[in-house]
């Protein structure tokens, strides 16, 4: 993880924003990156540390959170499709071993998407600073969640989080490696844990599916 951490801040202090835009598709790919340690890195050294409080937001906005963004949404678009597209293909293959079928996944989904609360979920949980993003692309992707929904809201939760981010970094200075790291290691808990969850909720509904049509 030390060196992980070293390349990444190497690479903010060299690129700027340019690191932003890179480390934002690549920490959607890579697990062992934690994802907020690119955001919080560009508050430490992209933002100066002289002015009033909305020139430092301004900076923050445009020198880290919008290009991590745009990276970042690039990054998820993939999880999102690789789990939109080849949900159906491996469940039809595997799913009789896990006892979840597409039927139960088009039953749930057309559940998820009768009220709005499904898209406040995404958006709250991808502000959340130490929840996995890549877990809630695959998990929206999975369910097949409209791409035009999809995107405009994981865009918008990820400025938000950026921006959060991105002031954690501009107030720890650099002393934010043991705050990034602490983040880092939770949110691979919370991926495990994330994953469980998701297919302890398959089960139930799978029960409460499999009453309903016995």
């Amino acid at each position: 993880m030390t060196e992980i951490l070293n390349s990444i801040l190497a690479m903010v202090k060299t690129h700027g924003p340019l690191s932003m835009f890179i480390g934002g598709i690549v920490e959607q790919i890579i697990v062992p990156i934690p994802s907020p340690i690119i955001t919080m890195s560009g508050g430490v050294f992209l933002v100066s540390r002289q002015g009033k409080f909305f020139n430092i937001l301004w900076q923050i906005i445009t020198r880290v959170s919008l290009p991590y963004s745009i990276g970042a949404v690039i990054g998820t678009g993939l999880v999102f499709f690789i789990t939109y597209y080849g949900g159906r293909p491996f469940l039809d293959k595997f799913g009789k071993y896990i006892g979840i079928s597409w039927k139960l996944i088009e039953k749930v989904r057309a559940d998820f998407q009768k009220t709005i609360a499904d898209e406040l979920f995404i958006l709250i949980a991808v502000i959340i600073p130490v929840v996995p993003v890549s877990l809630i692309s695959a998990f929206s992707g999975g369910f097949r969640f409209k791409p035009t929904k999809f995107f405009p809201i994981m865009f918008l939760a990820l400025i938000i989080r950026a921006i959060i981010l991105g002031f954690i970094g501009f107030n720890l200075g650099e002393a934010f490696t043991g705050l990034a790291n602490g983040m880092g290691n939770l949110e691979s808990i919370l991926t495990v844990v994330g994953a469980f969850l998701i297919l302890g909720f398959l089960y139930l509904k799978r029960e409460k599916w499999l009453k309903k049509n016995s």
